[in-house]
C-alpha cells in the first residue's frame, strides 16, 4: 500500500511539474511575442520568476489537495506530517498570492506624478491586497472563514479582472490560485482534527 501511494505521489508530482514548466513557457513566449523590442535576458528571467509565484502556488496546492483527499478518502484521516502541511499551506499560499498581487502596484512609480499622487495610486492599486490581508488575519485561526472569504475574493477577481477572452490568463494567475487557497482552508477545516500546538509547529513558553 505504501509503495502504491508513493508511486501515485511521484507520478502526480511529475505531471504537475510538467504542467508548471509548460505553463511558464507559454507565459514567457506570450510576453516575448507581445514585446517585439526583445527585452534583455534579465528582464525575461525576472518576469518568469514573478509568474512562477502563482504557478507554484497553483500546482503545489493541487498536489497537496489531491494527496490529502486520496489519503483522507482511503483512511478517513491524514497523516500527522500531511496534516501539518495542510494546516500551514493555506496561510502561506495566501501570503504568496497577496505578495504577487502587490507587485503590480509598483508600476505606479513609473508614472510622472507628484509624490502624493504616487502614494495615492500605490494605495489604490493595493486595495485587493489590503482586503486579502484583513481576511487572512480573520481566517488565520478560523479556516471556515478563510474558505468562505477566499471563495468570495476569487469570485470578485473573476468579475473585475476576467472580462473578456484576452483576460483569460488572469484565471491562472489570480482566480485559480485564490480558489485553491480557499480549498486549502476547507481541507484544514474539514479534514483535520484540531491540531495541538506541537503539531502546528507552535512552541509555547518554557
Amino acid at each position: 500500500m505504501e509503495t502504491q501511494k508513493s508511486t501515485f505521489n511521484r507520478i502526480l508530482l511529475v505531471v504537475l511539474a510538467m504542467l508548471y514548466v509548460g505553463t511558464l513557457l507559454a507565459f514567457s513566449f506570450g510576453v516575448l511575442a507581445a514585446d517585439p523590442s526583445s527585452p534583455p535576458w534579465w528582464m525575461t528571467l525576472l518576469n518568469a520568476l514573478i509568474v512562477s509565484i502563482p504557478l507554484v502556488l497553483l500546482y503545489g496546492s493541487i498536489y497537496v489537495l489531491v494527496v490529502a483527499w486520496r489519503e483522507h478518502s482511503r483512511q478517513g484521516k491524514v497523516s500527522p506530517r500531511l496534516a501539518k502541511i495542510i494546516h500551514w499551506a493555506p496561510r502561506l499560499a495566501a501570503i504568496m498570492i497577496i505578495f504577487f498581487t502587490s507587485l503590480f502596484s509598483l508600476d505606479v512609480f513609473e508614472m510622472e506624478a507628484s509624490p502624493l499622487q504616487l502614494l495615492g495610486g500605490f494605495i489604490m492599486h493595493n486595495i485587493p491586497s489590503i482586503i486579502m490581508i484583513v481576511l487572512l488575519v480573520f481566517a488565520w485561526k478560523r479556516p471556515a472563514v478563510g474558505f468562505a472569504a477566499f471563495i468570495v475574493v476569487a469570485a470578485l477577481f473573476t468579475i473585475f479582472f476576467v472580462r473578456d477572452i484576452y483576460a483569460l490568463p488572469n484565471l491562472l494567475l489570480f482566480v485559480f490560485p485564490i480558489l485553491l487557497v480557499a480549498f486549502l482552508f476547507y481541507a484544514d477545516w474539514k479534514w483535520l482534527s484540531p491540531l495541538s500546538d506541537t503539531q502546528a509547529g507552535v512552541v509555547g513558553p518554557s
